[in-house]
């Protein structure tokens, strides 16, 4: 009786809470809100874990391969989602205490208490040289390339030629230990750090003294920095080569130098021509290159669209440049031509886009104005609603008030392009859009239409007064169901449609029985 209230409870069924009792592993790990169980709530262990089947019966059991790993709170992602179970949930890589300290939850092969960091399961590549958040470098998709490494942000920022240099060519493997490369105390302070000194001690200066990154001839000239001048070089100016601005000139002796006097600098036009075309002449705030670009490069924009005349918003906002300003084009020299910047028209919407109505709201005092009803934050859903639509020629009410939108207002072609119709040219009358269910019987002058009987709150809500027929409805008769005299008949199209129009008034015809039966009788 003891072993049997470990689980069960007495008069009850097994219990979570017992479970749970010896499992104190799972327990804490349940309690915290942790792992694939935590996310079971309102589940019983029994469900999935049934006893008394016997001691070789096996408790846990799951479809690994049918596996969602993601709800145990760690999501496998790149080259761990392919990996098999086994190659991960080892004994050896099992760090928590409390399991470790469980010698039965290890030999029964537990799922817990594994890491989560990557050195839980990988180690310390580095050996402790660099950060232990691998993620900051690496990816699960792949241990090289270190696809989120940024060079900028270590201590030796790489530019010039050194961005093309091959890792392995600066970081090699440790003296100590070939199989882990060194990437900590690498010195940086000096160029023969890496370089032999081509000269031989002949120069006392530093190396950047005379020479850069860009390239070891295309550098600068002997002993000259360019950095000392009133124009340092700085982004994509840093990678041009001398002759490229200091373009050569005849010298006094007949021969061609480079010039590397006085230059103008102070404005860009000064060495790049306007690729502008003198669009932003008559804009003070804008007549400035460096007011939209920078060194770093023609397409580094800083222009902010929201200080101009039209600011961006909603949709807008992503909307490339190239697709109201036109695409970059290359001129008869090979040279690359800018859009056209300059302002446009921008004052309807219609300057730019397509009438997608087809012209049908001209009519309107607002002229159409797309922004009555739509906004830049899309063009649907449209902000025109029933307190719109009741202002409109068509009021709705009743039933029309549920009716969705595309019902009456279908697609057509227009010029050729499927348009929605909004514009009834035909008029808001019921047959538009509904069929008589009557086949024309009340075609008649006498009624005006289908408002006639019926209105917008339902097809049974009916107004008709029988008093105005050829037969008034008497005694008995005003109980009578409309469908026992009005009987549903065949007509063209084998359809059929209920008769009222010259159905019979005389008694004889809905009452039979009351005929002579013979000769001489009485009539009743």
């Amino acid at each position: 009786m003891g072993n049997c209230t470990k689980c069960h409870a007495l008069g009850k069924e097994v219990s979570n809470d017992k479970c749970l009792e010896c499992h104190t592993e799972l327990h804490a790990r349940v309690t915290a809100g942790r792992g694939f169980h935590a996310k079971l709530t309102g589940r019983q262990c029994v469900e999935c874990h049934n006893e008394h089947h016997g001691r070789g019966f096996t408790l846990v059991r799951f479809d690994q391969k049918k596996f969602n790993h993601d709800e145990t709170g760690y999501v496998l992602t790149g080259k761990h989602r392919p990996l098999e179970c086994d190659r991960c949930h080892t004994q050896n890589r099992i760090t928590a205490k409390d399991v470790r300290a469980n010698k039965g939850l290890l030999d029964a092969h537990t799922y817990m208490g594994l890491p989560t960091d990557c050195k839980g399961c990988h180690g310390d590549q580095h050996r402790g040289q660099l950060s232990q958040q691998c993620e900051t470098c690496h990816t699960a998709e792949g241990w090289k390339p270190a696809s989120r490494f940024v060079h900028d942000k270590a201590k030796y920022r790489l530019t010039g030629k050194h961005v093309q240099v091959e890792c392995g060519r600066c970081h090699r493997p440790m003296p100590n230990d070939v199989k882990t490369v060194k990437y900590a105390g690498i010195e940086f302070d000096r160029c023969s750090a890496c370089h032999t000194d081509p000269h031989r001690g002949r120069f006392q200066k530093a190396c950047e003294s005379c020479h850069a990154t860009s390239g070891w001839e295309i550098g600068v000239t002997k002993n000259f920095d360019h950095a000392s001048t009133k124009f340092p070089l700085r982004g994509r100016h840093a990678g041009m080569r001398c002759e490229q601005c200091h373009l050569p000139v005849r010298a006094a002796d007949g021969r061609l130098r480079q010039n590397f006097g006085v230059m103008n600098f102070q404005k860009c036009s000064d060495c790049h021509a306007d690729a502008h075309r003198g669009e932003f002449a008559q804009m003070k705030e804008k007549s400035s290159c460096e007011s939209c670009h920078s060194e770093d490069g023609w397409t580094q924009n800083r222009f902010v669209h929201a200080a101009a005349r039209y600011p961006l918003r909603g949709k807008h906002e992503k909307v490339e440049c190239g697709k109201c300003h036109g695409a970059v084009t290359v001129n008869a020299q090979g040279k690359r031509v800018p859009p056209d910047c300059r302002v446009k028209r921008f004052s309807a919407c219609m300057d730019c886009h397509e009438d997608a109505h087809s012209g049908q709201f001209r009519g309107r005092k607002d002229g159409g104005a797309c922004e009555s009803c739509h906004s830049v934050e899309g063009f649907l859903p449209a902000a025109y609603s029933s307190g719109d639509h009741n202002a409109s020629k068509f009021p709705l009410s009743g039933g029309h008030e549920a009716v969705p939108c595309a019902s009456c207002h279908p697609a057509e072609a227009v010029r050729g392009r499927s348009t929605r119709q909004f514009a009834w040219i035909s008029g808001a009358r019921c047959e538009t859009c509904h069929r008589d269910p009557h086949g024309g019987q009340f075609a008649h002058k006498r009624y005006s239409g289908c408002e006639s009987c019926h209105n917008p709150r339902g097809w049974n809500s009916l107004a008709f007064n029988h008093d105005e027929t050829n037969f008034v409805l008497k005694g008995k008769h005003l109980k009578v169901p409309c469908v026992d005299c009005h009987k549903p008949v065949i007509q063209a199209g084998a359809e059929k449609i209920r008769q009222y129009a010259g159905t019979p008034v005389r008694c004889v015809d809905c009452h039979p029985q009351i005929e002579t039966p013979s000769a001489g009788a009485r009539r009743l």
